[in-house]
């Protein structure tokens, strides 16, 4: 009976101690190394994962606060999101489905000129119907949202102008000027634009008021067919998608692009759609669905990692954790007592490094917004709906990374741990499995990493046929010919000042468009403008000079040799003609320059040569390009300075060859993001070796020393067990060698410019990862080489 009460009592004592976790704390606190790498792994993989987290749910949800998000939707064509201005107007009388349209004209121009009284500012002007504030859901902090945009010369402007502008002054029924020409009142201020495709732009104005800034932008002008979104809000319960036959046949009684077949398809998109549609050009603000995908895959992947890892480490320390779950076992803890402990244990450690992993997002927020370009906003976990999510994820996580160490310990029979037989019957099939996975997986990474890298360098360094080394690409900002006059004197007073050129833009941004046919040819010319200076500054070549006499700036263009293929005339053509425009001679033949960056599309250009005169061009030039020598950085910093001395407004200048490099954002983006995963894979992957090691170097200790015994030396026993563990890379090359050429090849068939698959790039993958793997073995094998036999047959008994 005593005896009987006595073991009651133990194993009563047992139950109560079962969420009693000191051991499983102290066991940490003396496995330190163990304690960190398994910590850090699942804190950095948990920071990616809260952060890729709150990232996609913003991406998806783009748009979602407006209102009528499921009633709105544009009318688009097969390569774009924009039209004319009338082309909603039309639709709308046409078609009894639409309840109201709102064309809206985005990014019209860099920057406009505001003055406030004696303050100067560069703003950026949205062009908007009245019925903007009735289709969408923006927010109003001041102003009444059914008056603001009635009157023709009220603005809206946004709450971050709004603070720069008038400071802690009411900024309602305040008059500013645009441009030295235009007047406005303020009628609201609006939160900033954030979360949609809608950009953000500074100043709201009416739609009544573009053709100040863009004649061809009028309600009654279809020539600019690429500058508006033709925003429509459908009536409840309707769908204009069944329509889009009729839509198209409706088009083309009507808009040129459609007429002249440059768009030959009429598109529906849905407003929750439109975020991730692709468009060559678009003004508007757009997502990419894959690259979100791909970031919440290897965001995953990365996970699955740290929890091997968590498994191969607490797998490895079975020995010590067996000691301790034999002697529980023989003071009454069942086995489903020891199983509920241990998975009790790895849901804490998996809920103390979601912690950290919730710092380690903060800390480095603002790396990830510039990265993505986007805000990523963590008040989002504090939701009831993400603080479920998470409750959730902390407890799948710990029972995946705690199952299979938590039954193998807890199936541990007390005897085979006093014999010291529970460390040489445990298998290590899974690990050696996760490790071979593991390497193919940074193998895979490793092999997009550089082939990315390789890619966008060739694209950022291709010979586009005109320079683009050391040009500063500036908007003509200044409000006078006398401003623009002074600006050029103390210019051209800079010892690094080389030439100073005026364009109507540049090859790298395009220029005017015109379209027309040519002998029932759809052609799509650009007519570029510039001075000699800035045509030699660009290094532009004249192919052929037809010196036709009095050409001047009204009559005759220069023409690529893409224009004469296109329109398949001789080069020694004396004239051409496009659609309606009367013949115009041909000045000449300039050599083939490529528009745009290497991965899009060129055009034909037509080309002027004018005089640099800032009085000789129709409302002046678009761009002033100065050209510079020396350092760039102080060259730049001192040609901001004298241009916002003289305008008073912010420079907006960039180098050339950066706008190109820039226009590669996306790609480089995604490669930075893969690149940044491929070194925390490789680092996880080198903890998750060096767990695998630790545990097989321990099970082999005694066949080592009976190796040694029996006469083995040192060197050949470290050999033996170094190529134990280099198996495992090369299998894993072997695996992810034929993967990775799939996977890239795919990628880099997007590019007409691309790089060729060389098989240095696996090699050098390959061996990366071989380097680093003998690095995580070598010196765990050399202890148990040169370890003495008999404390290793000691340790094993």
């Amino acid at each position: 009976m005593k005896v009987g009460y006595v073991f009651n009592l133990i194993k009563n004592e047992e139950m109560n101690n079962l969420f009693n976790l000191k051991s499983f704390f102290k066991f940490l606190s003396r496995n330190k190394i163990y304690t960190i790498i398994d910590v850090f792994g699942l804190s950095v993989s948990l920071m990616f994962v809260i952060l890729i987290a709150v990232y996609t749910s913003q991406e998806l949800s783009t748009d979602s606060f407006q209102a009528n998000a499921d009633r709105l939707c544009v009318v688009a064509s097969e390569g774009s999101d924009a039209t004319a201005v009338p082309v909603a107007y039309r639709l709308q009388e046409r078609y009894p489905e639409i309840e109201k349209v709102c064309p809206v004209i985005p990014n019209l121009q860099n920057g406009v000129s505001v003055y406030y009284g004696e303050k100067k500012f560069s703003a950026s002007l949205l062009f908007a119907d009245s019925t903007f504030f009735d289709v969408f859901s923006f927010k109003l902090i001041e102003g009444n949202r059914a008056t603001a945009l009635n009157d023709s010369y009220s603005a809206v402007i946004s709450e971050k102008f709004a603070k720069t502008m008038f400071g802690s002054e009411e900024p309602v029924g305040k008059s500013i000027r645009l441009s030295d020409s235009t007047s406005v009142v303020v009628s609201a201020v609006m939160k900033d634009i954030d979360h949609s495709v809608i950009p953000y732009h500074d100043i709201l104005l009416s739609i009544d008021r573009v053709t100040e800034f863009n004649a061809s932008l009028s309600k009654s002008n279809y020539g600019n067919a690429g500058a508006t979104i033709a925003f429509l809000l459908m009536r409840p319960g309707t769908d204009l998608q069944p329509k889009t036959t009729d839509i198209l046949s409706f088009l083309k009684t009507f808009l040129w692009t459609y007429q002249l077949n440059f768009n030959k398809e009429a598109h529906v998109i849905p407003l929750r759609q439109l975020y991730f549609m692709k468009y060559d050009f678009s003004q508007l603000n757009h997502g990419d669905k894959n690259f979100v995908w791909v970031l919440m895959s290897v965001g995953i992947l990365i996970l699955i990692f740290s929890i091997l890892n968590y498994i191969n480490l607490t797998v490895a320390q079975a020995g010590q954790r067996a000691k301790e779950m034999a002697t529980r076992r023989l003071l009454g803890s069942s086995r489903k007592d020891l199983f509920i402990r241990l998975m009790m244990e790895a849901t804490l450690l998996t809920f103390i490094s979601f912690l950290i992993g919730l710092f380690l997002a903060k800390a480095v927020l603002p790396t990830a917004n510039n990265l993505l370009q986007t805000k990523i906003n963590l008040m989002d976990v504090c939701s009831p709906a993400w603080i479920g999510g998470s409750i959730v994820l902390i407890l799948l996580i710990g029972a995946l990374a705690g199952m299979l160490p938590s039954i193998l310990i807890s199936a541990a029979k007390p005897i085979e741990v006093v014999r010291g037989t529970f460390r040489r019957r445990t298998k290590m099939v899974f690990s050696k499995f996760f490790i071979t996975f593991q390497n193919a997986i940074t193998m895979i990474m490793l092999v997009a990493s550089i082939t990315m890298i390789m890619q966008i360098n060739h694209m950022i360094k291709a010979p586009l046929g005109y320079n683009t080394k050391n040009i500063i690409v500036t908007y003509n900002v200044f409000n006078s010919a006398s401003e623009w006059t002074k600006a050029e004197e103390e210019l051209r007073q800079q010892p690094f000042v080389k030439n100073i050129g005026f364009t109507n833009g540049t090859p790298f941004e395009g220029t005017n468009n015109l379209s027309g046919t040519y002998e029932g040819k759809t052609l799509s010319f650009q007519q570029m403008m510039l001075d000699s200076t800035a045509f030699n500054m660009l290094n532009l070549k004249i192919k052929q000079d037809n010196h036709v006499a009095n050409a001047g700036d009204s009559i005759g263009w220069f023409l690529t040799e893409k224009a004469f293929r296109d329109m398949d005339i001789a080069e020694n053509a004396p004239s051409f003609k496009i659609g309606d425009e009367k013949s115009l001679p041909i000045l000449g033949v300039i050599k083939d320059f490529h528009l745009r960056n290497i991965a899009m599309e060129t055009s034909p250009v037509m080309l002027r040569i004018k005089k640099h005169d800032m009085s000789g061009w129709n409302m002046g030039p678009w761009n002033i390009l100065i050209e510079v020598h020396g350092d760039p950085a102080i060259a730049y910093k001192k040609v901001s300075d004298i241009y916002e001395k003289i305008t008073g407004v912010e420079f907006n200048g960039k180098f050339l060859d950066q706008s190109i490099q820039e226009s590669f954002e996306q790609q480089m983006r995604l490669s930075k993001i893969v690149g940044i995963f491929t070194a925390i894979a490789i680092l996880i992957s080198l903890l998750g070796l060096l767990a695998m090691s630790t545990y097989f170097i321990h099970q082999r200790s005694q066949e080592v020393a009976v190796r040694k015994v029996f006469g083995s030396d040192s060197r050949m026993i470290l050999k033996q067990l170094i190529l134990t563990f280099m198996n495992y890379v090369l299998i894993a090359f072997v695996i992810a060698t034929p993967v990775a050429w799939i996977v890239m090849n795919h990628w880099l068939s997007n590019y007409s410019y691309r790089i060729s698959l060389s098989p240095l790039i696996f090699v050098t993958a390959g061996a990366f990862c071989l380097l680093i793997s003998f690095a995580a073995v070598f010196f765990q094998s050399w202890n148990a080489a040169n370890r003495n036999p008999v404390e290793s047959i000691k340790d094993n008994n």
